[in-house]
């Protein structure tokens, strides 16, 4: 492993006796840590989420553990948020360190998983087919392929986990669930009660845990304290008719419900007011639908793609500044609200000559 300097993380949080707020890097500026929790038991401790498969992550998991009294061999649980390598990446080194643990997600999650990250190395010719489809020019989507195979021909140096730097992408990883949880189930270990919560719209089986005991709420993604989680339509939310704002916007709702005194969120900040911010998020969409509504007047006489609309919004920096994948979860986002739109019967699709959907607003 490489020297990681252990010091620049903060000590675990405890929140009630027993659980415990750790910390993980991720390799994103932007969110540069993602925070399991430790659920403390006589024998072991049970994750909810285990942060991002690196060899950084390994070594901060295993001292955040080691602070609280645990190894990574002691950890007898694994509860997945979702299925994204920042949550999952470390599923498969666990297993390794202790093989006895059991691996839990939501049932669609699990479904999900399976079906859509695979492992095939045909992901980005696909996802090209998708982009150009709703209008990102063929030209640019060579030359992200171009940059993925200069990328993959550049020797790796340094320590023996070089060769495994694909495990940060979630199609790459290999660990499966053992246990298939289902909505509003209650899970029970070494003397805690979760309530499972179906939250779908980052992903279609995201899961939120809420212990009615301590009341309070682990959100995962599903909301965080300062930015808005990506809310994608994909090719697979198309072909199985999905909403994934729709989703989304319902399940905000579902845990502004909760008799939530503090939320926990696998990023950024805890939230002392959960309904508030989840207020705050729905406002954001409405914006943003509002937003899309106006990139579609601001082309006169002619139906405009997802790709061009994606130009016109506002997000957290230029889009002209994206990379091609920013530009994915660009479009895609705008896809789910474009999505919502047609639903509600405000947009209407149409497929250009070119072979582009483009939309216009419904007469």
């Amino acid at each position: 492993m490489p020297d990681f300097d252990v010091t620049t993380l903060e000590p675990p949080r405890e929140i009630v006796p027993g659980l415990w707020r750790l910390r993980t890097p991720m390799t994103s500026d932007a969110l540069p840590w993602i925070m399991p929790y430790a659920f403390a038991g006589k024998h072991g401790v049970t994750l909810f989420d285990s942060g991002y498969g690196t060899a950084e992550a390994k070594v901060a998991l295993t001292s955040q553990l080691k602070a609280i009294g645990y190894a990574p061999s002691d950890v007898q649980r694994l509860i997945i948020s979702h299925g994204h390598a920042d949550h999952f990446g470390l599923g498969s080194w666990l297993k390794q360190q202790s093989p006895a643990c059991e691996v839990a997600m939501l049932d669609l999650e699990v479904d999900w998983f399976v079906e859509n990250h695979h492992g095939d190395d045909d992901w980005l010719a696909r996802s090209a087919v998708w982009m150009r489809r709703h209008g990102v020019p063929p030209e640019e989507l060579e030359r992200e392929r171009d940059e993925v195979r200069r990328e993959e021909s550049r020797p790796k140096h340094g320590h023996p986990d070089a060769a495994t730097e694909t495990e940060r992408h979630a199609w790459n990883m290999r660990v499966e669930a053992d246990r298939r949880i289902a909505d509003g189930e209650v899970i029970e270990f070494d003397g805690w009660r979760v309530q499972a919560l179906w939250t779908p719209g980052h992903t279609p089986g995201h899961l939120c845990l809420y212990l009615p005991d301590h009341r309070l709420t682990f959100t995962g993604d599903h909301v965080l304290s300062r930015i808005t989680p990506n809310v994608s339509l994909s090719p697979e939310d198309d072909a199985a008719g999905r909403n994934p704002l729709r989703e989304f916007l319902d399940s905000l709702a579902k845990v502004a419900a909760l008799d939530t005194r503090l939320a926990l969120p696998a990023h950024e900040a805890t939230i002392d007011d959960l309904p508030e911010r989840c207020r705050v998020i729905a406002e954001h969409h409405d914006h943003r639908l509002e937003e899309v509504l106006a990139a579609i007047d601001s082309v006169v006489g002619a139906p405009i793609s997802a790709a061009q609309i994606a130009e016109r919004v506002t997000w957290n920096r230029p889009y002209s500044t994206f990379g091609m994948m920013k530009r994915r979860s660009a479009i895609g986002e705008t896809l789910a609200h474009l999505d919502l739109l047609q639903d509600d019967g405000r947009v209407v699709m149409h497929l250009a000559e070119d072979g582009t959907v483009r939309w216009e607003r419904a007469s």
